[in-house]
């Protein structure tokens, strides 16, 4: 099992339980969190469920070596974060403002509340990766992420903003304005915006670039100007911009 974990987490020994059931299998779950999210191809700051009693739900969240792409803020529930394995610091700040709030620092075995209604941003403890488990309320959009298909866009401009895409960092422009982000992040960032199909709640990208879900809309904001368009068309450019980075 080691030769299957990223880099990271060589030095965990990881034995998962067995399932020896003869009842309908459908009734019946076991995943080790460990083993999942310390993965090699592990994907990170890219949720994925893994399991859900009633509305609440549990996603595993492996978390970069770096930090979260972008500041989050959660509108709908405040979520619990449990940390399985690693080191993480936790700022927190007023949405769209400069007001900060302090900041946890955590580590393997602790249980933390990420305020709704409040920013945060999650940065490396100690340089590499981490393995979470979120535990938050279903968010009544999600139920529609996969029945809608849609064809990325490559034009790189939805409503009145472009994006251009360079090696070191991406150049968001829109009338009378222009701010630059980095790339890593940006892109990082639409990773986790694509697969929920905008339905992350609200995110503000390094440089004041921010993008704001209501369900079928979804606001863009920069610097003072801001654009409420259609999920679909967002969708539709960030996917975009995905393959064009590849």
């Amino acid at each position: 099992m080691n030769s299957q974990l990223h880099p990271d987490f060589a030095g965990l020994t990881v034995r998962p339980g067995e399932s020896h059931l003869t009842a309908p299998s459908e009734l019946y779950d076991l995943v080790n969190v460990v083993a999942f999210g310390g993965a090699v191809d592990r994907q990170t700051h890219v949720p994925t469920e893994l399991g859900s009693v009633g509305p609440v739900v549990f996603w595993e969240s492996t978390g970069s070596a770096d930090a979260l792409p972008f500041w989050n803020t959660n509108f709908h529930c405040d979520v619990y974060l449990y940390l399985v394995h690693g080191s993480v610091r936790v700022e927190f700040k007023e949405p769209e403002g400069m007001q900060a709030y302090g900041h946890y620092l955590a580590r393997t075995g602790d249980l933390f509340k990420l305020p709704k209604d409040v920013a945060h941003r999650t940065f490396s403890g100690d340089g590499k990766r981490r393995i979470s488990l979120e535990i938050l309320e279903r968010n009544p959009h999600w139920a529609t992420i996969g029945t809608e298909p849609y064809v990325p866009d490559p034009s790189g401009v939805v409503g009145g903003f472009r994006f251009d895409i360079g090696d070191e960092d991406v150049r968001i422009t829109w009338p009378e304005g222009s701010l630059h982000t980095p790339r890593h992040f940006f892109l990082r960032g639409l990773a986790a915006l694509v697969a929920y199909e905008m339905h992350l709640e609200h995110n503000e990208f390094e440089g004041g670039f921010v993008v704001h879900d209501h369900g079928e809309q979804v606001t863009l904001k920069a610097q003072g100007f801001s654009e409420t368009l259609p999920r679909s068309q967002v969708l539709a450019t960030f996917a975009g911009l995905l393959e064009r980075s590849q």
